[in-house]
Formats: C-alpha cells, structure tokens, sequence
C-alpha cells in the first residue's frame, strides 16, 4: 500500500468512529442516543452501505478540519435486499446545520437515487441553517428551500424519520416527505425558539 493509500485509509477510518469527534459520539452513547452512523447500520442489511462524500468538508477554511462529511451522511445500501439511498444528519458536525456542501451532498444522492428507482430515507435531527455557510446554498431567491425535493414529482418515494431536535432543513424534508415517523420526544420545527 502507497503511503497515500494508507493516509486515506487511516482518514476513512478515523471518519467511520470519530465521525466530527470520538466525544461528541460518546456522549450521545452515554445518553442513550444513537449516532447518524447508528441509524444507518440499524435500517440497513449488514455491510451493504456504500458511502457518497466522506471526505466532504465544509467549504469555509475555517471549518474544513472540523466538518467530516459536512453534516450528512449518506449513500447507498439494501434494506432486505432492496436498494434503497438512505442519508443522516450528523449531530456531531456542528449540530448537523444545514450549509453548501453538506445540501450538495444531499441533492446528490438524492438525484441518484431518482436516477435509479431507490426509495429515499432520511434520518433528520439537525440545528437548522449554519450561517453564514448556507447563505450561499439558499441566496435569497424565491427557490424553494429544497427545489430538488419541491419539484419532485412523486417519481420516487421518499420516507423520513425525525430522530431528535429537527430544525429547519431536516423538517423542510419531513414536510415534502411520502411518509414521516417522529420519535417520540424529537422536536419537528421550521426554526428553532432561539431565532
């Protein structure tokens, strides 16, 4: 293995347990939650998952070391062994705050799923709009929040779960949503009391 190989592996890993900190997973295990990674492994067939983005960062410089994956977590894997695109707010990345990449990603995965007939679930629990990152994402057009989502057309289905505290992008996607399970005490809202 070539010393960039090994980098990169020694990165994916640290990535795959750390996720945006070995602390921050912990004590959401300490508390009894599950991680993004947790509700992925738990709603797919065991070892079926193959990642989009892992080494996404925030775009921001200031951000980059500290945002694996941006916030989501995502790809493809099998449910029963059917394909299915699944994607997870990441809670330890800057509370899952919606920002440029980390929306990228989700459109992304997204538009393959619609390219391949999957289902779409997304697992929400996210702190709304990181700012000033997802000014950018959003502007202040009249787009819809999620156009790709709005404009849909029903050609897919699309499933959410909304596991904890879900503020802004995480509900928008609930509200445009087939079908939407709330856990008991998660929190579904536009934005949150602070704003």
């Amino acid at each position: 293995m070539s010393e960039q190989s090994e980098a990169i592996s020694v990165e994916r890993d640290a990535i795959r347990e750390e996720m945006g900190g070995a602390d921050k997973v912990a004590r959401l295990h300490a508390a009894g939650r599950r991680s993004a990674r947790d509700h992925i492994a738990a709603f797919v067939d065991a070892g079926s998952f193959s990642e989009v983005g892992m080494f996404a960062r925030s775009e921001r410089p200031e951000d980059r070391a500290g945002t694996p994956g941006d916030g989501k977590i995502g790809g493809h894997a099998t449910v029963d062994g059917r394909t299915v695109s699944v994607v997870a707010d990441d809670v330890t990345v800057k509370r899952a705050t919606s920002s440029l990449v980390g929306s990228r990603k989700l459109e992304r995965i997204y538009e393959q799923a619609a390219r391949a007939g999957n289902p779409f679930v997304y697992f929400g629990e996210t702190g709304g709009a990181r700012l000033p990152d997802s000014l950018s994402a959003v502007g202040y057009s009249s787009e819809p929040v999620f156009p790709w989502l709005a404009r849909r057309g029903r050609e897919i289905p699309v499933a959410a779960a909304i596991v904890g505290d879900s503020f802004g992008g995480s509900s928008f996607v609930a509200g445009l949503a087939d079908f939407v399970v709330q856990v008991r005490g998660s929190t579904l809202a536009v934005t949150s009391p602070r704003v």
